[in-house]
This record gives C-alpha cells, structure tokens and sequence, in this order.
C-alpha cells in the first residue's frame, strides 16, 4: 500500500495548494471574477476530496460550489456539483438523498444543453433504484442515461451506462447480457484512461464470474479492479475488489486468505461510511469462516453485516446474505434456522426478480 499513501499524499498536497490560493483569493476585494476564482478553486478541492474518498470533506466544498454557482448562475457547475453530491449519497446508501440529488441536477440541466450531465443524473438515479431493488424504475432511466450518453458521443459516459445496465442484467441472472455490456464499458472505459469507473467495470466483471463459479476469472478481474483504482488511489473501489476477492478465494479452498483481505476491506470501508461494501466484507468473512467450521465466527461476522444493512434498504443485500447464512446453518445441521433464512432470501429474490439467486436458494431449500 506504499504507493497508495504515495499519492495520496501527492493529493493532499494539491488539496493544501488550493487552499492556500484560496486564502489569497478571499483577501482581495469581492467582484465576480474573484468570485469566478473561488467557485473553480471549491470545486476543485471537491473533486480530489471525491476522488480519495474524503466524503465528508467533498459534500463540505460542493455545497459551497452550489452556493456561488447560483449565486454567479453558472448552471453547468451547479449540476456538476448537486450530480457529485448525489454519487457521494449513493456511496453512504443514504438514498432519498441521492434521489433529490439527483433530481436538482436534472431540473437545473432543464434550460441548457448538456446530454452528458443528463445521462449521469439519470445513471445516479438508475443505480440508487437498483439497489432498493426497483429493477424497472433503474432500467428505464439506464435507458434514458444511455440515450443522452450517445447524444453526448462521450465515450466515457457511454462506458460508464453499460456498468449500470450490467448491474441489472446481473441481478436478474442475465449473466451473458451483463458480461457484454462490462466488456464494452472496459473497451469504452480504458481508450478513455477512465481508472475510476474502469475499476468498477473490472469488479462488476469478477463477481459475473463468482456467479458463473469461476474463481479464477473472478479473482483476475478483482485483480485489475483493484490495479485501476490504485493508479489513482480510489480508496473505495481498493476496498471492493478486496472483499471481494476473498469471496472468490474462500470458494476455491483459502479461507485463511480470504480472511484477511475481508479485515483489510472492513478497515478501508468503515472509514468511508461504506454500509453496503462493510455489510459485504462481514458477509464473506462469515462465509470464509463457515469453511473453516469456525461457526461462531461466522455467526458473528454475519449478525455485523445484518447490523449494517439495517442501516440502509438494499433487498438484494439483504437477500444474499441471508442465502449465505442459511446455508451455514444446514452446513451445521440447524435444519429449521436453515429453512427459516432461505425461504426468506428465496422471498426477496422472487420479489426483485434474481432469478440465478432465486434458483440457487431454492436448490438448498430443496436439499435440505
């Protein structure tokens, strides 16, 4: 991680530059090109913090860009800004706001021409309905994103769409669909030099293969995940590939392994308020553990990751963690704890429409 603390750095001294041009700017008279200064220099700021994970830091400055764009009535920064503050909402799985994020992005984009600041809003909106488990309502504005996307013929965004149109295609057992749209998103996304979304195309593409079992695969792609999200220290998505990787790894016989990339996961998370990607780590934690027969371990790492998805409304989460911890239960031999978690999980797959999910709860309900 050497190099991760490398550039972090390295963004941390930019971060103290800007501040300090900040203190020069704010002693000068007010007029609107000092004003102009200020606005590209918080917004700035806002985009590193982002960038590094200092979540907390970056709603701080874009609250301030809101706050002298209206003022200036530069439209373009203003949704920038309430889009960003929206992805950092999705990230914490605070989604109502995300949602109204969102949404002022959208109706501040109404009056001026930006089908790329569109197309992002509507992917923001889309991935927060995928993860309350509202398949429709994300596929239609995946739609509309990838409609303004090629209106825009940037290649990024158009990359960045495909991830989310994956994300369904995947929840619902779609795997070949979601597999085309990850690798044209990675085609998309590496002639772009896009490292921070192409580190998610990479972790969307391993866990396609956990589901189709291929360990190796997966942890390949969890590999070049976490490669792309180094080169510029994208703290989160180095948290991702970790825990997930270890899912991979538990499967194919190292638990011992898996274990300690689930901690270094936990650590990474915990600090960014990550509830989805915590809850996930103490899940595979659990899993890695139930290979070890250590059960009170597992049972442990899974009650932590139930206490952090009562933090947030994710049905799929919900769902998969109780298939994972089900299936320890008749591992051990607790027939009715079993079938109580499974036919539970099995509920909310029906409900959300996981059909690859729902099919492999009911092949445990069965044998049990």
């Amino acid at each position: 991680m050497g190099n991760d603390k490398a550039q972090r750095i390295g963004k941390e001294i930019q971060k103290f530059k800007i501040l300090s041009e900040l203190k020069d700017i704010k002693s000068n008279q007010s007029d609107p090109l000092t004003e102009r200064r200020e606005l590209d220099a918080y917004l700035k700021l806002a985009n590193i913090s982002y960038t590094i994970g200092d979540w907390d830091d970056a709603l701080g400055y874009y609250k301030r860009v809101i706050r002298i764009s209206q003022k200036l009535d530069d439209k373009f920064k203003l949704a920038e800004a309430q889009r960003n503050t929206g992805h950092i909402f999705k990230r914490q799985s605070e989604w109502d706001n995300a949602i109204k994020s969102f949404m002022a992005s959208l109706e501040t984009l109404e009056n001026i021409n930006s089908a790329a600041g569109t197309a992002d809003a509507h992917r923001g909106l889309g991935y927060v309905y995928w993860r309350k488990g509202d398949y429709d309502n994300a596929k239609s504005n995946f739609k509309v994103a990838m409609e303004n996307a090629n209106k825009s013929g940037d290649k990024a965004m158009i990359g960045m769409v495909n991830i989310e149109m994956g994300l369904v295609n995947s929840d619902r057992g779609e795997l070949e669909e979601a597999i085309g749209h990850y690798l044209e998103s990675i085609k998309l996304l590496e002639d772009a030099r896009e490292w921070q979304q192409l580190s998610r195309a990479y972790n969307n593409l391993g866990d396609t293969f956990l589901q189709l079992q291929q360990w190796e695969e997966a942890i390949k792609y969890f590999d070049l995940c976490k490669q792309s999200a180094t080169k510029i220290n994208h703290i989160s998505m180095i948290g991702w590939s970790l825990f997930n990787s270890a899912e991979a790894l538990a499967m194919s016989g190292n638990p011992d392994e898996a274990i300690v990339k689930c901690n270094e996961a936990i650590e990474i998370l915990d600090k960014l308020h990550d509830h989805v990607g915590v809850s996930a780590a103490y899940r595979n934690l659990g899993v890695a553990y139930k290979f070890k027969e250590q059960w009170t371990s597992a049972e442990e790492s899974f009650r932590e990751a139930e206490t952090r998805l009562d933090k947030i409304n994710s049905p799929f989460n919900s769902a998969h963690l109780d298939m994972e911890w089900g299936i320890m239960y008749a591992e051990k031999g607790e027939k009715t704890n079993a079938e109580k978690l499974l036919q539970k999980a099995a509920n909310i797959f029906e409900e959300i429409g996981a059909k690859k999910y729902l099919e492999k709860v009911n092949e445990h309900l069965n044998d049990l």
